[in-house]
This record gives structure tokens, C-alpha cells and sequence, in this order.
């Protein structure tokens, strides 16, 4: 019996260490040519559903769920999978992850880092080696008209 405690108190130990992203949401990249696009990008996918990210002209989108991450860009997606998430010094967070179910055996693709910063709460900037975006946040209320 006591075994059996123990072996139930670590599985519930475990489960509720697991690490999740700093943010969640669906966040849009922000279009520097016209910046105030933003609420209408959210508007437009509201409207419209998904179908609009995949016909490759809407702008890069990025879903944070618990601890998957979900990039659609030019009309392709990915999922990927949190390994890790360290805060540093500066207030960003140094995230590991691997691509999602599909590439994980692959040896060179098991794990890729990125930092996120958090700006404010409406904006996160995302670099991944040399190349750095940032992104709005679709909030789950109405857009501003």
C-alpha cells in the first residue's frame, strides 16, 4: 500500500512540474509598413477562421498552448513541443523545444532554442538566431473599430 502511495504521489509531482510558455494566445506578426494593421489582421482572422493563414499572404502567426507552440507562416505550420524555459537576467526567457510529433527523431531537429521578451502585454518580440519579430496579441475580446 505504501508503494502505491508513493508510486501516485510521483506521477502527481510530476505532472504538475511540467513547464509551460510565458504567454499564451494567438499572437500576429507586426507589420512595420503599417503598423496600425494589427487590429485588423485579428479582426480578419476572427472573420474568416483559419482558411486565411494558409493561402500565404496573411502574416506570420504564432499559437502558445500550455506547453506547444504553433507557427503558421507563408501558408505552412508547424508544431512544436517545449523541452525547457529559463528566465534571464533581462526579463526575456530562453525557451528549448523540439518540432512536435513529426521530426522529433531527427537528431540535428530534437531540440532549437529562441529567447521571447516580453515588451508589454499586447506586444512579445521572438528571436531565433539572427532574425527577430515581433508580435500583437489577438485579445479573445472584441477588436477596436
Amino acid at each position: 500500500m505504501l508503494i502505491l502511495f508513493f508510486i501516485v504521489g510521483s506521477l502527481f509531482s510530476f505532472a504538475a512540474s511540467a513547464q509551460t510558455y510565458p504567454v499564451t494566445g494567438v499572437w500576429i506578426a507586426r507589420d512595420y509598413h503599417f503598423p496600425r494593421f494589427a487590429a485588423g489582421d485579428c479582426f480578419a482572422l476572427k472573420t474568416f477562421g483559419v482558411d486565411v493563414l494558409f493561402d500565404g499572404s496573411f502574416p506570420t502567426v504564432v499559437i502558445f498552448s500550455d506547453s506547444q507552440r504553433f507557427v503558421v507562416q507563408g501558408g505552412r505550420s508547424t508544431e512544436r513541443t517545449m523541452r525547457s524555459v529559463k528566465s534571464l537576467a533581462d526579463g526575456s526567457f530562453l525557451i528549448a523545444e523540439s518540432l512536435g510529433k513529426h521530426g522529433s527523431w531527427l537528431p540535428w531537429l530534437r531540440k532549437r532554442w529562441f529567447y521571447l521578451k516580453i515588451v508589454d502585454p499586447m506586444i512579445i518580440e521572438l528571436t531565433e538566431g539572427p532574425t527577430s519579430a515581433q508580435f500583437f496579441k489577438c485579445s479573445s475580446g472584441r477588436p477596436p473599430l
